[in-house]
């Protein structure tokens, strides 16, 4: 039997499971060498890059963030409530697998978001969120102007609601992470004995009308001003002597490549949706970003 490591327990818009393998290539050599090192990551999302070095790496002390506080609130509810978020989720689990019919199940995901959408209780709405990441269109977080989670029902078929044996993992791998939800640039600069390094996976500079994703966060307006902010931001990242590697997508009109002109920059190949209506799909051009050789 194939033993369980930690893992991603949401799907989530832009994860880079499809891209460790080239991620990994590229981390500097003190990481490689399996020497410790502090890892911050301030855009979190489903934590593919970092569940990955955990597995593989020496992380001494890990800080992660992201600006969608129901998706932190969700960590730490893993980290210090976890037998109650199992009770919640196994009791959403048992309703929607009693439900016969696509029309039903889809009505029970409908009254689920909207209670999503108005509680106040962080254990119940830690729940809620994983139960509709689970069923809902495509695995994807959206809200609209108003903070409305606002993503359509998916019909999964045999959805996994509860994964008890992942979370009980979970929340014992969250024991030395400290979770945030703020500005990508608060907070942030670290001083340590050990080496510091941060990655960075911002919302993408979209690469065409259809294929720009806004409404992760009501909060979220990530637009070229927001990019410029994050390029000072790994400018002072440099300056203290840390470490950054960044993805982001590629720009044809140069706008990264200029930016960053005295960073190290690279070319990567994605597997990505790049039309909205999610039928086109073909391998793509990124960019990783770093300061080290």
């Amino acid at each position: 039997m194939k033993k369980l490591t930690p893992k991603p327990f949401l799907k989530w818009v832009g994860g880079k499971r499809s891209l460790l393998k080239q991620l990994d290539t590229n981390l500097p050599e003190f990481v490689k060498k399996n020497e410790p090192f502090i890892y911050i990551e301030p855009f979190l999302g489903g934590g593919a890059m970092f569940f990955h070095l955990l597995n593989n790496y020496n992380i001494k002390e890990v800080f992660l963030n992201d600006i969608n506080i129901n998706l932190i609130n969700t960590y730490q509810e893993i980290k210090n409530n976890v037998n109650d978020l199992i009770t919640e989720l196994k009791c959403l689990e048992e309703n929607y697998s009693k439900i016969n019919s696509k029309e039903k199940k889809k009505i029970y995901y409908l009254e689920k978001r909207k209670l999503f959408n108005v509680s106040k209780n962080i254990l119940k709405k830690s729940a809620l969120l994983i139960f509709l990441n689970k069923t809902c269109f495509n695995g994807m977080y959206r809200e609209n102007s108003l903070g409305k989670f606002n993503v359509p029902f998916g019909d999964m078929k045999n959805p996994k609601i509860c994964d008890k044996d992942l979370l009980i993992l979970l929340n014992k791998t969250f024991n030395n992470a400290t979770f945030s939800s703020t500005s990508f640039n608060k907070k942030f600069i670290k001083k340590s004995n050990y080496p510091i390094f941060y990655y960075l996976d911002p919302p993408y500079r979209p690469i065409s009308d259809t294929s720009s994703f806004k409404d992760y966060s009501s909060k979220n307006n990530f637009n070229d001003k927001m990019q410029k902010k994050l390029f000072k931001f790994c400018e002072k990242i440099n300056k203290n002597n840390c470490f950054f590697m960044q993805s982001n997508s590629y720009s044809n009109n140069g706008f990264f490549q200029d930016l960053y002109k005295n960073f190290n920059q690279k070319e990567l190949l994605a597997p990505r949706m790049i039309e909205a209506s999610g039928n086109n799909r073909e391998k793509i051009k990124e960019l990783i970003i770093y300061n080290y050789e």
